[in-house]
């Protein structure tokens, strides 16, 4: 069966879709991913293809275009504005629409307005959306919160919580060491937070932490991985570090491809995830940064939600912390003070926890049977 995942944003190395969706996919049948950029292959299952994209108004009719040309019998659609590539293509094809979602994105949507439009803005994007899923034919879902938003009690359309859970043994590679990322490579430290870079993932939240911290921990050492959506963001980061004076503790590493971030988990101790829990996105996400950590080996701090208290506190993987300050340092600091043996037996836990529950592997008997039983309508 051929199967064509399409995207408008997602680089055709993204994590979920190719190293996940199209490697378990390709099991059992051709895939092709098709995106805006990232790297070419047309040489092995999964097929990555590039349209052009020069154009971000033509960009979904070379996508559609390089759709009807191939003539899948199943369609995954990435993005909202993929499923119009499902709606012009599928009388005449007569494929099978699945939609991937793994944002919630009507309250990213409504985030750009002005507080009081937010809701208006949130309700728009919310029935504007479920007019387009109205093509699909299953629906694939990153949490039961976002399947619960778009489906509710909606039982005509499949669906499946498809988790962001890493594969198995992710980090179990070695991997050339870029020259960029040599000398890091060469050191140890003690936090890490990997991810984009905003006030509601607390990264300004950090830097107070660590500033509370260096007193009583002089040779800290905190590793901070990721992009600034804002160049206002940026700059008031490198102004607080000045301000904290943290020059000798915080170590900045933009982007790096995914399958290296594995080259700075394993040189670090804990995984920072100090989000805002106002933040409605966060709150009710498990993000993949955190299942990351786990995999490598790392404990958790992070905020104290019913979420996090969940998958972090419950399984003794680390420690969940209110959203302040003075509560996150006390919290790191204890963590710190673990004896070696105390760390080595709460790393080993996050290890089987990835091993036996939060990993991919778990999920492809699910993702089989729907795509199997699409196959054959």
């Amino acid at each position: 069966m051929k199967i064509c995942i399409v995207s408008n944003s997602h680089p055709t190395n993204d994590v979920r879709l190719y190293y996940k969706l199209a490697m378990s996919l390709a099991k059992q049948n051709e895939v092709y991913l098709i995106t805006t950029n990232g790297i070419v292959n047309n040489t092995r299952n999964p097929y990555q293809i590039v349209v052009d994209a020069s154009s971000r108004r033509l960009a979904i009719w070379h996508l559609g275009k390089k759709v009807k040309e191939l003539k899948p019998e199943i369609i995954i659609c990435v993005e909202p504005l993929t499923l119009l590539i499902a709606w012009i293509l599928k009388k005449r094809q007569k494929f099978k629409v699945v939609f991937d979602v793994h944002e919630f994105f009507a309250l990213s949507f409504s985030e750009r307005f002005p507080r009081f439009l937010r809701y208006p803005a949130y309700l728009f994007y919310q029935l504007s959306l479920k007019q387009l899923m109205k093509i699909a034919d299953a629906v694939f879902t990153v949490n039961q919160e976002i399947c619960n938003q778009l489906l509710g009690r909606n039982k005509r359309i499949p669906s499946l919580v498809l988790p962001n859970y890493p594969v198995k043994n992710v980090w179990d590679y070695e991997c050339n060491i870029p020259g960029s990322l040599e000398q890091l490579c060469q050191m140890k430290f003690d936090f890490i937070y990997t991810g984009g870079l905003t006030e509601d993932r607390g990264i300004y939240k950090i830097l107070k932490v660590v500033s509370l911290l260096k007193h009583d921990f002089p040779f800290l050492k905190v590793l901070i991985l990721g992009k600034f959506l804002k160049p206002e963001t940026e700059k008031r980061f490198n102004q607080s570090i000045n301000d904290y004076n943290l020059n000798a503790i915080i170590y900045y590493q933009s982007w790096i491809p995914a399958e290296k971030i594995g080259l700075l988990l394993k040189r670090c101790r804990f995984g920072l995830w100090i989000f805002n829990p106002k933040n409605r996105r966060l709150r009710l996400s498990t993000p993949l940064k955190v299942l990351e950590y786990l995999s490598a080996g790392l404990p958790v701090i992070t905020i104290k939600t019913p979420l996090m208290k969940a998958l972090i506190e419950k399984n003794g993987v680390g420690i969940c912390s209110p959203y302040q300050s003075k509560a996150l340092a006390d919290a790191c600091a204890k963590m710190l003070k673990l004896s070696d043996n105390e760390y080595n037996a709460m790393s080993k836990k996050c290890l089987e926890l990835s091993e036996n529950k939060y990993n991919w592997e778990t999920m492809e008997p699910e993702l089989f049977k729907v795509i199997n039983g699409l196959g054959k309508k």
